[in-house]
């Protein structure tokens, strides 16, 4: 609670506030017995009612006290008043370096004398055994004299009351709410050397850690280990080594060398003593450019020599003559690699239609999703990485500027998140339609919001805001903002049909004043390649043009640069898959244009896991689904441009499928209870609603859901008297799962509200119980609840990932799939009375089947046949499709070579 001005505690009266610190609010305060303003801080109440704390604070304060040294502000005394733990400090009037940072870098030559005072102070503490442990800018004051004071001095060890080696349960943290407060003292994350991250003994090195952090910010203006949460600052500690490369090109290299080894992560490899940092200081500061040292032939690193050297070496060449340059050898040109990383047997890229792959800036690692899951590569490395937390279905990543962090959109849900590449929860950042491609820059994240138009989210989560809007019967894609800040390059597709996406325009528009300028017609999801280049998708070819980002058009006509390239139906984003980083190198998924998914077989399995694949072609199916009467399956297929559509087919055989639906886009199948009629989801009106239509083909398709705005539903499940429907409402915002009655008013009603996401629910043959799957806890995971809903819930998984529920008919098992290590099928022992018992899961038998969308498998009324999807091969067709990724290192090379641009 803040304390008024004026307020008298003890001998000491408060003048006014000074700011609130993790360790406690700070007032400007005045002694009134000996005539001197003091800053008074009033340490915490958790704080100062912990009696063994306190005990141990007053020892370690009768140290701190003893601490007399110019560069370090002093400790009075400490007083208890009115329950309230005060400590009177001197008053230290200035700014702080924080905010002298906050103005940009600091100087070479002023950053070099702070630094040294900075040093003189540790030093004259740690002589004292005390270390400081919360060195950072806001804790160093500069007075108008230049004389540098540093605050809080050893405060954060006097306050920890626990020993510094810690165990993993309590490891450093700056919540004010951690474990009786103790962990907020420990140090700021952004400052904290890896072993007080990892909450491991400590020792006067830390503080060293700590000095290179703060020296590395007044030098480059920007913090060493950036991050936007506690989490992410300190993953950076942990992971990241400091970009030494955006240091002052005139620092010494003395310097630069000195902050390498005070950023050591290992502190065997650390500089041990502060002391020894105050001697090479004291070199550096007669010299803070190195000037010096490259006249004497220092041993620095060649890049790092400066003026001297390079104006002698072109003094000795000028005497030497052109001659000598006619021979010399020309520079060697970096080589253009080119190689192939082919998926694992179990791995196949989820083709939903949109960007499913992407490669870091630095062009170290590649993202892709298989099997509905995130998955990193990382060039060194063989094999890809499945990214926990991202089971579910995903599309467009997209890396952040510094490589640390992937944002993805969760389709279920409807929302982007963001995950760090090392992995931990993922980061709920807005709601957002199904994407039509995405970039990441800055601070921002910009979305092709198809229909909506271009959108803008905070990369640190908030509101999605449309930044370009389009007319009505337009589509925009793919943004790009221009290095200029203001213009975006998007593509703007019209119309439907086959050709809509290689007939589109690449259009250049400001945000600030929405002009808009067409700089391509034919062709999408263009582009900007900082080599003066604009690429885009025709087909399945990548062409590349010359763009000027100052006139905003292009020179000359296109050329082609990349042959090959799987891209996705015009019915859908006509995403084109490839990606490049920014330093040249290039990814891509061999094909052409395909449909919105690959071509999969139909296949019945038992139990014991033998095959029996159905006398039909490899197509892009999806959610196949068997009448009840077990005479029939019904299976949407996906052929984008082509067909969209249900189709039934009898499993007696003896005929061939047949099409069901033919108006609009028509998907999601779901048998009536007495296998005479088929519900499916259909945008035939303009809007994705649930119609239903009889299985022979007879009358006419009809609607039974108004779909709200921006939404859209999907039927899931009949209850066994079938009655009951229910539906899952999705697109912009949290899935609802509802349910309708075709017995009375027809008026949708709420079974399951989920603050993320919920689908996929299947009844019991009972009709009391159903499952679903859901998403609040941050990862897929399997409920039952009774139905009527009673506010009963119950979590039958067993770890994340788990989805796609399917209850048995003899109502004894709930089978879905789990996500351990490999997608598989598992099976668990239901009991309902007389009270609710899960047993554990049991993989069922069952390989190599294909995911992907809604639950795409079903089961016969009998239990004793699954009906799946497997790959073509498998089915003896034939026809693999390809599961790979291209690359090509240095491609910036390639594509000046191909399309020059003068």
């Amino acid at each position: 609670m803040a304390i008024a001005a004026g307020t008298r505690l003890g001998v000491y009266e408060v003048v006014g506030s000074l700011g609130v610190g993790g360790m406690g609010e700070v007032y400007r305060a005045q002694d009134t017995r000996l005539g001197r303003s003091i800053a008074m801080k009033v340490l915490p109440d958790a704080f100062a009612h912990d009696l063994d704390r306190v005990a141990r604070f007053e020892r370690e304060a009768r140290v701190l006290a003893s601490l007399n040294h110019p560069n370090i502000a002093a400790l009075y005394g400490m007083e208890k008043i009115d329950g309230m733990l005060l400590l009177a400090m001197e008053l230290v009037e200035g700014q702080t370096l924080a905010e002298l940072i906050g103005r940009g870098p600091v100087s070479i030559v002023d950053a070099v004398k702070i630094a040294h005072q900075i040093a003189e102070a540790l030093e004259s503490a740690h002589e004292k055994g005390i270390i400081h442990r919360d060195l950072k800018p806001a804790n160093v004051k500069l007075g108008a004299d230049g004389k540098v004071k540093v605050l809080d001095f050893g405060l954060a060890k006097a306050m920890d009351s626990a020993p510094s080696n810690v165990d993993a349960f309590n490891t450093p943290t700056m919540s004010v709410a951690a474990r009786t407060f103790a962990g907020v003292v420990l140090g700021t994350a952004a400052y904290m050397s890896p072993e007080q991250a990892k909450g491991a003994n400590t020792d006067q090195r830390t503080d060293v850690f700590a000095f290179g952090c703060v020296l590395y910010e007044m030098l480059v203006g920007r913090r060493t280990f950036p991050g936007d949460t506690v989490t992410e600052a300190i993953a950076s500690v942990l992971a990241r080594e400091p970009d030494l490369n955006a240091l002052p090109p005139a620092s010494s290299p003395r310097l630069v060398e000195l902050l390498r080894r005070c950023l050591e992560k290992d502190p065997k490899r650390r500089w041990h003593a502060i002391g020894d940092v105050r001697v090479e200081l004291d070199a550096i500061v007669a010299d803070p450019h190195g000037v010096t040292a490259a006249a004497r032939g220092d041993r620095s690193p060649l890049w790092r020599r400066v003026v001297p050297a390079a104006v002698t070496g072109v003094v000795a060449a000028a005497i030497a003559g052109t001659a000598v340059w006619t021979w010399r050898p020309a520079p060697p040109e970096r080589a253009i690699t080119r190689f192939a990383y082919v998926l694992p047997k179990d791995q196949r890229f989820t083709r939903n239609g949109r960007h499913v792959l992407a490669i870091s800036p630095d062009g170290s690692t590649i993202a892709y999703v298989a099997n509905q899951q995130l998955y990193l590569k990382s060039m060194a490395d063989m094999v890809a990485r499945p990214v926990p937390g991202t089971s579910q279905d995903i599309n467009t990543p997209v890396f952040s500027p510094d490589g640390r962090w992937v944002a993805f959109c969760a389709v279920p849900e409807g929302k982007l998140r963001k995950i760090a590449v090392t992995g931990g929860a993922s980061v709920t950042l807005a709601d957002i339609d199904n994407p039509y491609g995405a970039q990441w820059v800055g601070d921002d994240i910009y979305l092709g919001q198809g229909r909506k138009g271009i959108a803008r989210v905070s990369a640190n989560g908030g509101k999605t805001e449309i930044v370009l809007p389009v007319q009505a019967g337009e589509l925009a894609q793919s943004p790009q903002l221009l290095p200029d800040g203001d213009h975006l390059v998007f593509t703007l597709a019209k119309g439907a049909g086959d050709e809509r996406w290689d007939k589109a325009q690449i259009v250049v528009q400001s945000l600030r004043t929405k002009e808009r300028v067409v700089v391509l017609e034919g062709g999408s999801d263009a582009r900007y390649v900082p080599t003066g280049h604009l690429v885009y998708a025709l087909g399945g070819t990548v062409f590349g043009v010359p763009f000027s980002t100052k006139s905003l058009r292009v020179a000359g006509g296109p050329v082609p640069v990349l042959e090959g390239v799987s891209r996705a139906a015009s019915v859908n984003s006509g995403a084109s898959f490839f990606a490049f980083s920014d330093n040249g190198s290039l990814v891509s998924i061999p094909g052409g244009v395909t449909g919105a998914v690959a071509p999969v077989s139909l296949s019945m399995v038992n139990r014991s896991g033998e095959k029996k694949p159905l006398p039909l072609p490899s197509r892009p199916y999806q959610h196949p689904r068997i009448s009840p009467d077990g005479k029939q399956i019904a299976v949407e297929i996906n052929d984008g441009d082509k067909d969209w559509n249900v189709w039934v087919y009898e499993l007696a055989g003896g005929t061939s499928m047949r099409r069901l639906t033919f108006s609009g886009r028509n998907r999601a199948p779901v048998w009536s209870r007495d296998s005479q009629r088929v519900a499916f989801r259909s945008d035939r009106d303009g809007d994705d609603s649930v119609y239903w239509q009889r299985a022979d083909g007879s009358g006419v398709a009809e609607r039974l859901t108004t779909v709200e705005k921006d939404r859209l539903d999907q039927p899931e499940a009949w209850s066994p008297d079938g009655r009951t429907l229910t539906f899952v409402t999705g697109g912009g915002g949290p899935t609802i799962i509802r349910m309708l009655s075709l017995d009375g008013d027809r008026k949708p009603r709420t079974l399951v509200q989920s603050k993320s996401y919920a689908n996929n629910s299947t009844f019991s043959p009972d009709g009391r119980w159903f499952a679903y799957e859901g998403g609040d806890s941050g990862a897929a995971k399997v409920y039952v609840q009774p139905f009527p809903p009673s506010g009963a819930k119950y979590e039958i998984s067993e770890g994340d990932g788990d989805a796609r529920p399917l209850w048995s008919p003899d109502g004894k098992e709930l089978i879905y799939l789990q996500n351990a290590g490999q997608l598989r099928l598992v099976s668990v022992e239901v009991r309902t009375q007389p009270s609710v018992a899960f047993g554990k899961a049991t993989p069922l038998p069952i390989e190599g089947i294909v995911a992907r969308g809604s639950r795409s498998y079903d089961i016969t009324p009998d239990g004793k046949q699954f009906l799946v999807m497997i790959p073509p091969s498998e089915a003896g067709s034939g026809d693999t499709p390809t599961f790979q990724i291209n690359a090509v290192l240095n491609w910036f090379d390639d594509l000046k070579q191909r399309v020059p641009t003068k």
